[in-house]
């Protein structure tokens, strides 16, 4: 059974994922701020799957990831699958954006991706097999009004994907990003009140938000073997918004 790490899964789209890979695989949640919501989840997989841990660490620094990885290798031996989820968005006027907060973006998107991906990495070359998959944004290619922090952090994960898809493809490693578009998530939710989701939802194609476990269904596509052949991809999964 392989064992599949997901940073930020006390909720939204990475708890979605534990809930959906709990049957098939082992399972490492990860959070830093919420113990609670994490500890209910884990309770709750544990009577599907006995081998589910949960590991808080903050992710965008390097001592607490590696540590994580140490937790991890003792319990379950190594990675087999990254699921690079955690990420936090601000929503404001670039120049209303305090330096602070850009810097917090980058750590927690993009910092977590590397630090995670390149603590992996070296048990994945030793095993001649791995998959990442990284948790971007439909704003990663497009970019948003009042989110060019957030935009600028997913773009740079995209481009990261299809490097590194390049430099691991010779172990045969996989490197994948995912692309929502709009969300129906908590941290969605606070950056907008209800008439703006109202408006929102009439630029989707389809006229609805995705629910975290849509997300959690490609992601269960891309880590199994019938993706083999996908790797360096940034998939799109928005209901026709762009």
């Amino acid at each position: 059974m392989k064992t599949v790490l997901i940073t930020g899964s006390s909720r939204g789209i990475g708890a979605a994922t534990a809930r959906r890979l709990a049957k098939s695989y082992k399972i490492v949640i990860n959070y830093n701020k919420s113990k609670d919501r994490a500890l209910a989840l884990l309770a709750e997989l544990r009577q599907i799957n006995p081998l589910v841990i949960a590991v808080k660490a903050d992710v965008s620094k390097e001592d607490e990831v590696c540590a994580m990885f140490d937790i991890i290798e003792k319990n379950f031996g190594s990675v087999d699958i990254l699921i690079n989820n955690a990420g936090i968005s601000y929503f404001s006027l670039i120049q209303d954006m305090p330096f602070e907060k850009w810097k917090e973006l980058m750590e927690t998107n993009l910092n977590s991706v590397f630090l995670n991906s390149k603590r992996a990495i070296a048990k994945m070359v030793e095993k001649k097999y791995g998959v990442i998959i990284n948790i971007s944004s439909i704003w990663g290619d497009f970019g948003a009004s009042m989110e060019a922090g957030y935009s600028a952090s997913k773009g740079a994960i995209n481009v990261f994907t299809k490097a590194l898809a390049k430099e691991l493809a010779p172990s045969n490693i996989r490197v994948n990003a995912i692309a929502p578009g709009i969300v129906d998530t908590d941290m969605m939710r606070k950056d907008f009140d209800d008439a703006e989701l109202r408006d929102l939802k009439n630029e989707v194609g389809l006229n609805r938000f995705a629910s975290p476990d849509e997300i959690a269904s490609l992601i269960e596509y891309l880590i199994s073997d019938d993706a083999s052949y996908i790797t360096g991809d940034i998939i799109h999964i928005n209901g026709g918004f762009n």
